[in-house]
């Protein structure tokens, strides 16, 4: 997958949601930040409008240029509606659209090498899992030896690619492109040790790479040119 398509540009036939809602961030709010809904659609809490566009193209802050300060500080909640068998890349191009109709955001992309993760297959090949023809999903559960392990289903490797660096405490702090050349779904898992919260280290083994290792794929640094998003315009938040 080219790294510029990681940020495809607005066009006019974006779809959307069947229902959306943006309002201020209520402090006891009772669903979880950043979240993609089982049932279809997408609930997030506590989240500027940096946050949500770090959820809707799946990458990191220091790929958005020019966002004001209060786009940086003030929280929202969200709550979208979709059809049920609407996947992840779906959901993210209809968040896209939301924002810009709902902070009347205007944006282009401009190319910039970036250090980056690159995942490939590795010279022993993938062990992946042809997907079993669920509904996407990944969930963490945690295993009796102190290992965790994030369980993925029917999820294609630009979706993992770009959900990577949202995980905390594996140890993925720059955007991740998916060189592997794998189309299609998987199913696979990915058994690592978290580090622990809010500390900032590395986690100790089985590490993330390790986890990739065991399916064949690799993943590692190069500086590849990636798409930054430059703000062009934005305005506080209108009228649902």
């Amino acid at each position: 997958m080219p790294a510029a398509a990681l940020l495809p540009l607005f066009f006019s036939a974006q779809p959307s949601f069947e229902a959306a809602s943006i309002q201020p961030h209520a402090p006891k709010s009772a669903f979880s930040k950043g979240r993609f809904l089982p049932s279809g659609g997408i609930e997030a809490a506590g989240m500027t409008v940096e946050d949500l566009l770090m959820f809707a193209y799946g990458i990191l802050p220091d790929m958005i240029s020019g966002l004001p300060k209060w786009a940086k500080d003030a929280e929202f909640d969200v709550v979208a509606k979709a059809a049920h068998d609407t996947p992840p890349a779906a959901l993210r191009l209809m968040l896209r659209a939301l924002l810009a109709e709902r902070f009347r955001l205007q944006s282009h992309q401009e190319d910039k090498p970036t250090p980056a993760y690159v995942l490939t297959v590795g010279k022993r090949g993938q062990k992946l899992q042809p997907a079993s023809g669920t509904q996407p999903h990944c969930s963490w559960t945690d295993l009796p030896s102190g290992v965790s392990r994030r369980e993925c289903q029917n999820m294609t490797m630009a979706e993992l690619a770009r959900q990577l660096p949202g995980l905390n405490r594996i140890g993925i702090d720059l955007p991740v492109v998916d060189k592997t050349g794998l189309d299609g779904a998987w199913d696979f898992h990915l058994d690592v040790r978290l580090a622990p919260a809010n500390s900032g280290a590395i986690p100790d083994g089985p590490t993330i790479f390790d986890a990739f290792d065991q399916l064949g794929l690799k993943l590692e640094t190069r500086k590849v040119p990636l798409p930054i998003l430059v703000i062009d315009h934005i305005d506080q938040l209108t009228e649902n």
